[in-house]
């Protein structure tokens, strides 16, 4: 049933609307000038909607690059200020800021503890069930030998951004303390990405943050490459549709032609007239499906005296 507004109701509208009185039950909402960097909710969907293909996609190249069974799952995609996200990763830990080329700005990427010393064992040759994780910082050797695995995470980080945007992600010095680097600012709004990864035994966190200033210069390639984005898998999509076409009304119809009638004959038909199809009444007839030809059929009567259209 539709409401209809009263006269009341459009009224108060209005006067919301030109700066009159609210409608009883609406209170002045606060805003935050410091807040003008953060992105609508909308974009905060389509990115994680794009993270839970990145963790598919890295947890594959990390199988084949450790040469072990990697799994992952996304835990959350929020927004928040970058001291609060900066506040809950553990001291001291993995980190590299990886520039967004041609994007300002860094990403971050956190790696648990938990995490480094499997991927550490697994890239010396080892089986990476160590039970244990670093309590210490990274030393430069390790920094080398973790190289490539942080290549390897910013180039899946590329290949899931592309239908949004070409940004080439390069990751810069290995680090061990968000708290001490000048690329962000405290009270700056970020959005914080949490997965969740399984390296043989070992469970932990991998962590980013991208500023959400530089996401919201993205706000129109969101708008055009994922507002009616849904995924797909073509076995469900087609059951779907099979599931649906079940339930459809069509108009079936049945044309016999090839019979000729003379004109004076025509016109001369009354109600409860009859007229002969002739001798050619015996040949097949086209079975029409929404008005178009898909099957040929001959005619025969049933036992109830109803006529049946027997389908080739």
């Amino acid at each position: 049933m539709k409401h209809q507004l009263t006269q009341q109701e459009i009224d108060s509208v209005f006067d919301a609307a030109t700066g009159g009185h609210p409608p009883a039950g609406v209170g002045a909402v606060p805003f935050d000038f410091r807040r003008l960097d953060r992105i609508p909710k909308s974009q905060v969907s389509a990115i994680h909607f794009l993270y839970e293909a990145f963790v598919k996609s890295l947890s594959t190249s990390l199988s084949v690059y450790l040469r072990t069974s990697v799994s992952g799952s996304l835990i959350s995609v929020e927004q928040l200020p970058y001291s609060d996200f900066a506040d809950a990763l553990p001291a001291p830990t993995c980190l590299v800021y990886a520039t967004m080329d041609p994007y300002q700005g860094h990403a971050l990427i956190e790696v648990s503890p938990t995490l480094i010393a499997p991927v550490l064992d697994l890239v010396l040759g080892g089986t990476g069930q160590i039970k244990m994780e670093l309590d210490r910082g990274i030393t430069e050797v390790e920094k080398l030998l973790l190289e490539g695995f942080f290549h390897l995470v910013t180039q899946d980080l590329r290949e899931i951004w592309k239908p949004v945007a070409d940004i080439a992600f390069r990751p810069g010095v290995i680090e061990t303390s968000p708290q001490l680097s000048g690329r962000f600012v405290a009270n700056e709004a970020v959005v914080a990405v949490a997965m969740e990864f399984r390296i043989g035994e070992s469970v932990g966190m991998v962590n980013m943050a991208i500023p959400s200033i530089t996401l919201k210069t993205m706000g129109q390639r969101f708008d055009q490459q994922w507002a009616n984005h849904r995924p797909e898998n073509a076995a469900i999509t087609l059951a779907i549709k099979q599931k649906l076409a079940r339930e459809l009304q069509v108009t079936l119809d049945c044309e016999y032609s090839g019979a000729t009638l003379k004109l004076k004959d025509f016109l001369a038909l009354n109600p409860g007239g009859v007229f002969t199809l002739g001798p050619a009444f015996r040949e097949k007839v086209d079975v029409l499906v929404n008005g178009a030809p898909k099957f040929r059929g001959s005619l025969a009567t049933s036992p109830q005296h109803t006529l049946t259209v027997i389908v080739d």
